[in-house]
């Protein structure tokens, strides 16, 4: 599967799809695939909204490129939730780290997988020690990133990347928050949760029953779905404009011997006097 990045925005909440492989398309050529993905840079450091909701759907892939998808969403003057699905792997758990403090959500049924990275190369013994010595650079600042989101050091993402010779492990939900890579396990019902409908109070700046002001949490709201954004008071414009005139079809009143009428029985009538 290639590597899709689809955008969708709208005034308060911005949604990446990451979905595939992520690097270069083998149908296509490096530079094509390279510029494809450059392109795509460029639009997640042009999203304006305050809001974004990253979904990653990945099993890995390029280290390169996903540091650069990474470099991209921290650059971006916004409110970022990233969200993991299905087996999020290698790469693309570089990229759900670009979340806000406490924002980095990982669905109950998904799996977690570190390793250190790797590549197929050749040459002589100085281009493949200096091939060594890159690929150790690359773990130590995936691991430096990992360490940065979650207060732990650097050896203990380390440790766990070096894992079955290099392989890493496979991390469930809970295994990945108590090893500080995932904040919150989110589950089919939490969009309805209590403390989700607090949140939004809070951001709409909405009172509590005892009329205080609720205050906004200093971890992420948690973005459960669209109807999020549908509460804000310009999404609520926006609805409202497009709302058409309710029409209804003229029917046929019934006659005061309760005989009705209708276009059907017309031409039921008009066929059976036809064939008579």
């Amino acid at each position: 599967m290639k590597q899709t990045i689809k955008i969708s925005q709208s005034k308060r909440l911005a949604t990446i799809d990451i979905e595939g492989v992520i690097g270069p398309d083998p149908q296509n050529d490096k530079a094509a695939s390279y510029q494809n993905l450059q392109r795509q840079i460029e639009a997640i450091k042009e999203i304006d909204s305050p809001m974004i909701l990253v979904n990653i759907r990945s099993s890995g892939g390029d280290v390169a490129d996903a540091l650069l998808i990474y470099e991209a969403l921290v650059s971006v003057d916004a409110h970022i939730t990233t969200r993991c699905y299905g087996y999020t792997a290698s790469a693309a758990t570089i990229i759900a780290q670009a979340a806000n403090e406490g924002c980095r959500e990982i669905a109950q049924s998904a799996l977690y997988l570190i390793h250190n990275s790797s590549c197929a190369t050749e040459g002589n013994a100085t281009e493949l020690s200096n091939q060594v010595a890159l690929l150790k650079q690359t773990d130590e600042r995936i691991a430096t990133i990992y360490a940065s989101r979650s207060g732990k050091p650097t050896a203990h993402f380390a440790a766990l990347m070096d894992k079955n010779n290099g392989n890493g492990v496979w991390l469930s939900p809970e295994q990945a928050v108590e090893a500080g890579l995932a904040d919150v396990i989110i589950t089919p019902d939490t969009s309805s949760s209590p403390s989700l409908m607090k949140k939004i109070a809070s951001w709409l700046g909405l009172k509590t029953e005892n009329n205080a002001k609720l205050s906004l949490p200093e971890k992420c709201v948690n973005i459960r779905s669209s109807e999020f954004a549908t509460l804000s008071a310009i999404a609520l414009s926006d609805g409202q404009s497009a709302v058409k005139p309710t029409t209804t079809k003229a029917v046929d009143d019934p006659d005061i011997n309760g005989n009705t009428t209708t276009a059907n029985s017309e031409a039921y009538n008009r066929d059976l006097a036809a064939f008579n």
